[in-house]
């Protein structure tokens, strides 16, 4: 809260807290995580990223400029391991490598971190709550019946709630730094913050939710047995938790299919890959097809026409729309999260729905803005934090990163810390006000970030060499990989 000094001037609010997601620490495509010399597109573990050092020492500047004495709290929206296309201690390296910088001796944020899983990481969120769930049942009255599980935490956890640990996450931070009391603590799908007053809040959710592929049970529910889709947040995860487990959180690490799922995912990247990567599988199939030559030459048709209709709609996931920060699908989903899901959560803690702010990243194109939504009194304000891979051949200027920022009074500013660009010089951090208009915490932030300057320029130089490379190590695998 502003405040006038012994002076009369005017104080500028404190970060109190730090949103950061899609990090994808592991993935050969993270920019923070180091490659192996020689231009070998593999991770090297072994190695610490110089993205990563200089994104940290700006994260440093931040924490460093606050006038209290108390730290920050760090928000990890999701997607921070990648779990479906790394293998697990190649991820958890990289996150023992940012956790080195943030905990220990001169800490940048306070003891409880607070995670909120996305779909690549989103067996995370499966393990705390079976786990939370063994603890319920070792404690339950031998006489009462067995209640199912949960499928979702409260929005705002302070209202009583038991603790879910985020075991592998703490243990990483823990590890190397054994008396820090620093713990990760587990909210799914959304994560809430509320004012003093109650009248602002702001939610955190990893963003997957309003992308139609990850309601594919839902909507197979709705089609097969004409039931509405469900607008609780635990039935949504109770419908779809199986499958988004299996299929982004664990198929990639499943040994040699693992590692060809991963090749066929970089290889959707380039269209030229995907039609003779179709060909070669329709070939195959059709020449183990019974019949004469006629048959298999129908059969490899309908079966490259078959491939190439899946192989389109897995290439229109979000992060693949090039020309908007969301495509026209995607506004509808984040539509229907908001007025559905997020409204009943909210109005069922707190009996109103105060001014919100939405917090979500999982489409690596970060943007600022606002939308009208039915049952909140003012346009819910929106900043999605982007992502920090590179899984396109070609540069988009929409992908890039920001760091989401939240003062005492829950404002919101974005830093945007860098956007796709095909010229070094373009590269350079700035701040975004979410409402659109300066606000303290915005001032705050703009004073702070100096773009031609210390640690903000070097992360921009680190970018500009990283991004550039991963368009290079995509179609170097690509090449492998293509038949």
């Amino acid at each position: 809260m502003d405040e006038i000094d012994e002076k009369g001037r005017w104080t500028l609010p404190d970060v109190r807290y730090v949103v950061l997601s899609d990090l994808h620490f592991g993935a050969e495509n993270s920019i923070l995580t180091a490659l192996a010399d020689g231009g070998d597109p593999t991770a090297d573990p072994s190695r610490r990223s110089p993205v990563l050092g200089a994104f940290v020492e700006c994260l440093s500047e931040v924490v460093a400029a606050n006038e209290s004495s108390e730290l920050p709290t760090l928000i990890l929206a999701g997607d921070i391991l990648e779990l479906a296309l790394a293998e697990d201690e190649v991820a958890a390296t990289v996150f023992e490598q940012f956790a080195d910088l943030v905990v220990g001796e001169h800490p940048l944020f306070d003891d409880l971190i607070w995670f909120v899983p996305g779909n690549h990481d989103h067996h995370m969120w499966e393990t705390a709550r079976e786990g939370l769930y063994a603890q319920q049942l070792v404690s339950l009255d031998e006489s009462l019946p067995i209640p199912p599980p949960t499928h979702a935490t409260c929005l705002f956890p302070e209202h009583g709630e038991a603790v879910l640990e985020a075991g592998l996450l703490s243990a990483l931070v823990q590890r190397r730094h054994k008396t820090t009391k620093a713990r990760v603590r587990a909210a799914y799908p959304n994560f809430g913050l509320l004012s003093s007053d109650r009248d602002r809040c702001v939610v955190v959710h990893h963003g997957h939710y309003i992308e139609s592929m990850y309601l594919l049970m839902s909507s197979l529910n709705q089609l097969m047995f004409n039931k509405p889709l469900p607008d609780d947040v635990a039935e949504i995860e109770g419908d779809n938790f199986a499958w988004i487990d299996f299929f982004w959180s664990s198929l990639g690490r499943s040994g040699e299919v693992g590692e060809d799922v991963n090749r066929i995912y970089d290889m959707l990247q380039s269209e030229k890959a995907v039609d003779r990567l179709v060909l070669t599988l329709a070939t195959a199939i059709s020449e183990r097809a019974p019949g004469g030559a006629v048959r298999k030459w129908m059969t490899r048709k309908v079966v490259r026409d078959l491939f190439v209709h899946l192989a389109k709609r897995a290439g229109r996931l979000e992060r693949h729309h090039p020309s908007a920060p969301l495509s026209a699908n995607a506004q509808k989903g984040l539509q229907a999260y908001l007025e559905g899901p997020l409204r009943t959560q909210i109005s069922s803690e707190l009996q109103s729905v105060p001014s919100t702010t939405l917090v979500f990243g999982h489409t690596h194109k970060p943007f600022e803005s606002s939308r009208v939504a039915q049952g909140f009194a003012s346009p819910v304000l929106l900043a999605n934090t982007g992502g920090w891979v590179v899984d396109t051949v070609d540069t988009n200027p929409l992908q890039g990163a920001a760091a989401i920022l939240v003062d005492e009074d829950l404002h919101v500013a974005s830093v945007r810390l860098y956007d796709q660009s095909k010229n070094e010089s373009d590269y350079h951090v700035r701040v975004a006000p979410v409402t659109g208009e300066d606000t303290p915490l915005a001032k705050r932030l703009s004073e702070l970030v100096r773009p031609d300057d210390g640690p903000w320029r070097a992360l921009s130089r680190a970018v500009s060499v990283a991004v550039p490379e991963r368009h290079r190590a995509l179609e170097t695998i690509i090449e492998r990989s293509t038949p």
